[in-house]
């Protein structure tokens, strides 16, 4: 059998990325624009604008194990910054975001907002994932986007028309549900994300039916968050 000469590899691989359709290029572009074409449904809420020819860089990377170069504006600060990172997946919430693992963090992955990287420049470089590296354990692992917090026990109370609404709500792959006194629902969850999942709990939908049991320390940033929330009121 002939083998392909060193480094061709590469280039291979690369050119069959090229004409490939990235699906991080599609949820982020094609998919508005074929909401647009039609009459039965539309997009509500914030919006994602991101760059196509990054997305597929991006995405080219993930799939080919290809170090990546990103300008990058961390929110708060003023000006980008080149990062180097081993690009590892996408996710997509409020907004979507590059899952990457820097070459200074030895795998713990960092999280991109798409929409704040401003150029992307692939390298000659490979790398590969440690064989207990699961992406979609890790990222079912929180609540929502961000990992920095720590695991948490969860238990949370439904009551009334929240209750059997919740039912049908799978709010996390460490879910356990149960019947509790006076028609309630208990929801168990084992997760990070305590601010993401904050957010859901302030959702009209189970807003003043929903009763957090535990952790104490969720108790304690819930109501935090809610004085940050008063400030809006000044």
């Amino acid at each position: 059998m002939q083998r392909i000469p060193d480094g061709a590899e590469s280039r291979a691989l690369n050119k069959l990325l090229a004409d490939v359709e990235p699906l991080g290029k599609a949820l982020t572009v094609d998919t508005a624009e074929l909401i647009g074409r039609t009459t039965h449904i539309n997009q509500i809420g914030p919006r994602l604008e991101v760059d196509p020819t990054l997305m597929r860089k991006i995405e080219n990377g993930i799939l080919g194990f290809q170090r990546l170069k990103i300008k990058y504006r961390a929110q708060g600060k003023a000006r980008a910054a080149w990062r180097k990172v081993e690009p590892l997946g996408l996710l997509f919430g409020r907004f979507g975001y590059l899952v990457a693992n820097n070459t200074k963090t030895k795998m713990k992955p960092l999280t991109y907002r798409l929409d704040l990287i401003e150029a992307v420049e692939p390298l000659d470089e490979w790398f590969e994932l440690p064989a207990k590296f699961k992406f979609k354990e890790w990222a079912a692992s929180s609540y929502g986007i961000f990992h920095g917090d720590k695991l948490l026990n969860v238990k949370l109370r439904f009551s009334g028309e929240a209750a059997r609404r919740a039912e049908k709500v799978k709010f996390h792959p460490s879910q356990l549900t149960s019947k509790g006194k006076g028609n309630t629902l208990i929801v168990e969850l084992l997760c990070k994300g305590h601010w993401e999942l904050i957010h859901e709990l302030l959702h009209p939908d189970w807003l003043g039916n929903v009763v957090i049991e535990e952790p104490e320390e969720l108790k304690q940033e819930y109501e935090a968050y809610l004085d940050q929330c008063a400030k809006a009121l000044a």
